[in-house]
């Protein structure tokens, strides 16, 4: 289903009124609700509201929902945490992309970038002061959806947030509030949350969901968490398949990556034998997307098959063929290939 037709619908009111046709997504499933994102409209660096990708696990929970937040388990003091209760901590805001680790490598994705504002976990979970034994927190929202995050990287990373782009969440982004860890793929960004549980353990995987599976040299299974975001990215314009005209050609894009800054985006007009740098907008925060343009000579007619590499500031590279070990496709982020054709 395309745009307008989602807008006009009454389901679509939630998200946005209908004389707002600023870009593009589109609905990939209705029940749960998976909304993806069209990367070659965006206007500027950070995507609309109306337009930032959904994936749901299960049914978006009523939109009257109490802010109030419980925070049990191994802590000293567990606490009911509510709207007013947090007035008193430092509120803040982040510039940071959000993915979901099934994204594929393309224009059209399950990935969005937005200003989000609300407040560090860390000020959030101090409230109930923790114990010793405490090394995971358990996750949960008002949806039955739950994860598990080591309490060490939610100290350090993670947000509890109430609004987007200077708004305040819509429900099938997680209203009143969600979780946040820029950086980290979208599952463990909670929405809707309703409890937090300090423990000494993970929760149980639910099968291979959310899991990197490898092959070892005995070819058996091998099972760990997903890393951080991927560097990934990906070609905006020309769309694949496109007709340009012979001459220079500005190509364009996005990159990013969980591990630090983009540090450089290269791309090739002939398949990957030979690379140009790309020219970057360096405004971008840590966990921003990185716009990226390329000035290409195709005089040549014919079918070009054009290829985008990035490079984060850890020294990550883009993988140009996924490991033939990985059994899944989770985080993948090998280079984004399109084909065109210059006439």
């Amino acid at each position: 289903m395309r745009r307008r037709q989602f807008l006009l619908s009454a389901a679509g009111a939630s998200l946005v009124s209908a004389r707002r046709l600023w870009a593009d997504h589109h609905i990939v499933s209705w029940d749960p609700l998976v909304v993806v994102f069209d990367l070659s409209s965006l206007q500027g660096r950070y995507t609309r509201v109306e337009d930032f990708y959904i994936r749901n696990h299960h049914e978006a929970p009523a939109n009257a929902l109490p802010m109030s937040l419980r925070i049990e388990g191994e802590v000293a003091k567990p606490q009911e945490v509510s709207s007013d209760r947090l007035k008193v901590l430092p509120v803040r805001e982040i510039g940071a992309v959000l993915e979901c680790a099934g994204d594929p490598v393309r224009a059209i994705s399950l990935v969005s970038d937005g200003i989000w504002r609300g407040w560090r976990l860390e000020d959030i979970i101090s409230l109930a002061r923790p114990q010793p034994a405490g090394a995971y927190l358990h996750l949960f929202g008002h949806d039955g959806f739950s994860r598990s995050v080591p309490l060490d990287r939610a100290v350090s990373d993670g947000w509890l947030v109430t609004q987007l782009n200077g708004r305040p969440l819509l429900r099938d982004h997680g209203a009143p509030w969600r979780a946040l860890f820029p950086g980290w793929y979208g599952m463990d960004s909670v929405k809707w949350l309703e409890k937090i549980v300090v423990a000494t353990s993970p929760l149980p995987p639910v099968g291979n969901t959310y899991l990197e599976m490898k092959r070892d040299p005995s070819g058996n299974l091998v099972a760990q968490p997903l890393p951080p975001l991927r560097v990934k990215s990906v070609i905006t314009a020309p769309a694949s398949g496109a007709v340009v005209q012979r001459g220079k050609m500005l190509a364009r894009g996005l990159a990013w990556s969980g591990a630090g800054k983009i540090k450089s985006v290269q791309v090739s007009a002939d398949g990957g034998t030979t690379w140009q740098p790309a020219a970057l907008d360096e405004s971008a925060s840590r966990y921003d997307w990185a716009l990226w343009t390329s000035s290409l000579d195709l005089s040549r007619p014919g079918v070009v098959e054009l290829v985008v590499k990035a490079t984060d500031a850890a020294g990550n590279s883009q993988p140009e063929q996924w490991p033939s070990n990985r059994v899944d496709l989770y985080a993948y982020n090998v280079c984004d290939r399109i084909r065109c054709v210059v006439v």
